[in-house]
């Protein structure tokens, strides 16, 4: 069983337009409602992919008991803290033609250090059945402590951690050691000085985690695909030292709604990471979820048959610094 560590979960209306016009009163073609946010993103994925997931998260709010309908309704099953705070809401449009036209998503409601308390109550009583926690937030104000704890929690229980986090957060998840971090390249580039156009300024960010106790750093490149480097693996003649590193690219596919590909994609490699061992595999299938999502309305919308296809085709090629 993969749980999803999910403190703010949000409920996503997808509306697809015929044409998009600023200022225009149009009516969609069509509007979907999703459990959303990061982590259930990731749920989804996992669910879709054939895995067992448990969702922990906050709820409140009439937008809350609207998630938990959706939640059901997908089938992903969950265990959430109700808080006296709203869950947020999040809207996407998207154009028939072009794809994405603008996500806008709401803030965070504020949780008591009570709730807070009986959330990684839940995170405890639930762990020891787990093979792998993943946890996943986008807030760049997401609490850091919070996640640290969480680490904490999955380390004293011998689980795996995954982290897809932003800003502090993902500084406390490094500091706290996990299996894997999966970051955007947009996001590293917030948290360092330097440019990181380039590979070899990547990989170099990238063993700074690893020397920090992060066991494999992915970061990713939207269609691009992503740079894997692996802690502890033997790296071949040529391949730089102390760290194998993977240049991993999908195939071209029409690219037209990318919300949620980050999130498909770590659900993919969770999935892929249980039913192998191999953590380069899993990148391989996650890249390739990733490129499987884009086609869809629904964020993090990936099924096996589709992984299937595009799998054999994501490529991976060892890199060296320059």
């Amino acid at each position: 069983m993969i749980l999803v560590f999910a403190p703010h979960p949000a409920l996503e209306r997808v509306a697809l337009v015929d044409r998009f016009q600023a200022g225009v009163s149009q009516k969609p073609m069509r509007v979907s409602t999703f459990a959303g946010g990061a982590g259930l993103r990731i749920a989804n994925a996992i669910r879709l992919l054939g895995g067992e997931t448990l969702a922990l998260g906050f709820v409140g709010g009439p937008l809350g008991a609207l998630l938990r309908d959706c939640l059901d309704r997908q089938d992903i099953p969950h265990v959430l803290t109700a808080i006296a705070g709203n869950t947020r809401g999040d809207f996407l449009v998207l154009d028939k033609e072009q794809g994405v036209v603008t996500d806008i998503p709401e803030s965070p409601p504020e949780v008591t250090n009570d709730e807070r308390a009986k959330l990684l109550t839940a995170l405890r009583r639930h762990v020891g059945n787990a093979q792998l926690l993943v946890l996943a937030d986008r807030d760049d104000e997401a609490d850091p402590g919070l996640f640290a704890e969480a680490v904490a929690i999955a380390r004293d229980a011998g689980v795996p951690v995954i982290a897809d986090l932003w800003g502090e957060a993902l500084e406390a998840a490094i500091g706290a050691g996990v299996l894997l971090v999966r970051v955007r390249l947009d996001a590293l580039q917030k948290v360092t000085e330097h440019s990181l156009q380039h590979d070899s300024a990547i990989l170099e960010r990238s063993r700074a985690m690893i020397a920090r106790g992060v066991e494999n750093v992915l970061v990713t490149f939207g269609e691009e695909g992503a740079l894997l480097t692996m802690g502890g693996g033997v790296p071949s003649a040529g391949a730089p030292e102390g760290a194998a590193a993977w240049r991993i690219r999908p195939p071209v596919v029409s690219h037209f709604n990318p919300t949620g590909s980050g999130e498909a994609l770590v659900g993919a490699f969770a999935v892929q990471y249980l039913a192998s061992g191999d953590i380069l595999e899993a990148a391989r299938y996650g890249c390739a979820a990733a490129s499987v999502n884009v086609t869809h309305d629904e964020p993090a919308h990936a099924t096996p048959g589709e992984v299937a296809v595009l799998f054999p085709r994501t490529t991976a090629t060892q890199v060296t610094a320059r």
